[in-house]
């Protein structure tokens, strides 16, 4: 018995040595060690891993949120640089951290490796041009925050060894984001491959197009102040190719009790140093605004305010005065005093807006139609809708928007139609603008970065500057964020060649190539 074991395993060894080593190469890989994961996996992280902006970040600076407490957190109320801050929305993009520490799990990573891993892949085209769009929408924000930023050899480390990328300028990327929307989202096919790990349609194709067309007329947008002939181009593609037509078209994430909103949960823990900024709250005040109820709340201790019913009556919203630090805020006119832990002035509503499971919008249909309501004012674009109707689109798309929040946050129709009549609200060509992108900038809360890329396109709302003394700035508002201080050590070479080309210092004065 003991011999014939030793011939069937002399017999083993010779069929695997004269197979030419046929599969041998297989023994060698640990199967539970994978060296590559299936791009629909690292589709959906890339999805989870999209930097949504802190309410301390771009929503401070357009004033509809305030730190008056000096320190890291309140850093762009004095309107100072702090790399806590600024370096965050880099870290998250780039290496799935906001902390500086080395990883491959940002957005940015996973995504040039899914198109590496697919490209020629017939079999998966749509995974592949979805993936396309929403690098796209990765690289905008980046270029909208910093300017020039690695792109063509960004995410290569691991593919090409590339661990030192060049910076592409700002512009040129720009001109490749809008060829890859344009041709991914012609494209996208669905009698192909259904990608049902997409977490924002389910692998819904004609979603995927609205979604695409929508950040193409976004993408477009931005070229109005600097190269109106070239927006007006790529508005009328836009349009042309089919935006959002309502808010199931919405694009945004779900979170639950385990994986919760990052926002609204870096808000929580010391709730008492946050408030509503004066200028957001007045705007929804002195309108009439149905929404405030859902965005603001006062607290009898505002420390508390994410554990506590909230009054929301609002009448009894005031947003927090901007130029004033909490040891001068006493000085300010009309100050209500202190409260508890804090100060008598608006917080979140953290039962709607505030909640750690509410949603996080990245390209809505309200959006979108405002959008649509500017281009045809401009005369871009003709035979459909009118700037007044679009409008009108907005507002409505915007305050049903609230339900996704929670179902019980239902405006009626007959309350937004008086909103859209009320004079301070009421369309008409000689304010247009103004109406609109304030209208855009409501409906953008809670998107810090595009509140913030669209204010500075547009230049409405029409804030004043925050005059609060110490600022890193000499102009009225920050215009970009500075580059993290371990690109100067890390890529030196390759962040002063940036720096040069994106037209001056490294600071938050430095205007991104559309603000010019």
């Amino acid at each position: 018995m003991k011999n014939l074991i030793r011939i069937i395993a002399i017999i083993t060894v010779v069929s695997i040595i004269s197979g030419c080593n046929k599969g041998f190469d297989k023994l060698n890989i640990n199967p539970n060690n994978p060296t590559e994961l299936d791009a629909s996996f690292l589709f959906t992280s890339a999805q989870f891993g999209t930097h949504g902006a802190t309410l301390e970040t771009e929503p401070t600076i357009v004033q509809q949120f305030v730190n008056p407490f000096s320190g890291i957190t309140s850093a762009f109320n004095f309107n100072q640089v702090n790399q806590t801050y600024t370096v965050q929305k880099w870290n998250a993009e780039y290496t799935g951290t906001n902390t500086g520490a080395t990883s491959s799990s940002g957005p940015v990573q996973l995504l040039v490796q899914i198109l590496s891993q697919l490209k020629g892949n017939a079999a998966r085209t749509n995974l592949y041009n979805e993936a396309r769009i929403w690098k796209a929408y990765q690289f905008m924000m980046l270029v909208d925050t910093y300017g020039n930023v690695p792109y063509s050899e960004a995410g290569q480390a691991y593919l090409s060894n590339v661990l030192t990328p060049k910076y592409d300028n700002q512009a040129a990327i720009y001109t490749d984001l809008i060829k890859e929307v344009t041709e991914a989202t012609a494209a996208l096919d669905p009698a192909k491959d259904i990608v049902k790990a997409d977490v924002f349609y389910g692998g819904n194709i004609a979603q995927w197009k609205k979604l695409g067309y929508s950040l193409l007329l976004r993408l477009g947008m931005r070229y109005s102040k600097i190269d109106p002939g070239k927006a007006q181009t790529i508005v009328q593609a836009a349009v042309a190719g089919g935006v959002m037509t309502s808010n199931a078209d919405n694009c945004y994430l779900k979170y639950n009790t385990t994986y919760v909103n990052p926002v609204s949960q870096s808000i929580t823990a010391i709730a008492n140093t946050y408030y509503l900024a004066a200028p957001f709250v007045d705007q929804l005040k002195n309108s009439g605004d149905p929404r405030l109820k859902f965005i603001a709340g006062k607290y009898a201790n505002p420390l508390a305010a994410p554990t506590t019913v909230p009054d929301t009556t609002s009448a009894n919203q005031f947003g927090l005065p901007i130029g004033y630090s909490s040891a001068t805020l006493p000085t300010a006119p009309g100050f209500r005093g202190a409260n508890g832990s804090g100060f008598n002035y608006s917080q979140v509503n953290y039962s709607i807006f505030g909640s750690l499971t509410a949603p996080q919008f990245f390209i809505t249909y309200a959006q979108t139609q405002f959008l649509l309501a500017e281009a045809a004012f401009r005369g871009w674009i003709t035979g459909g809708s009118t700037a007044d109707v679009y409008y009108a689109n907005g507002i409505r798309g915007a305050m049903d928007q609230w339900t996704t929040y929670n179902p019980a946050a239902i405006i009626p129709l007959s309350t937004q139609n008086a909103f859209i009549n009320h004079p301070v609200n009421a369309y008409n060509q000689v304010n247009a603008l103004n109406l609109i992108n304030t209208q855009y900038w409501i409906a953008s809360w809670g998107n810090g970065a595009e509140a913030f890329a669209n204010f500075r396109r547009s230049g409405f709302p029409a804030l004043s500057p925050n005059t609060i003394p110490g600022q890193s700035i000499t102009g009225g508002f920050v215009r970009r964020f500075v580059y993290p201080t371990l690109e100067l050590s890390a890529n030196l070479t390759n962040y002063q060649a940036a720096v040069a080309d994106n037209g001056g210092p490294d600071n938050m004065d430095t205007r991104i190539f559309w603000d010019k």
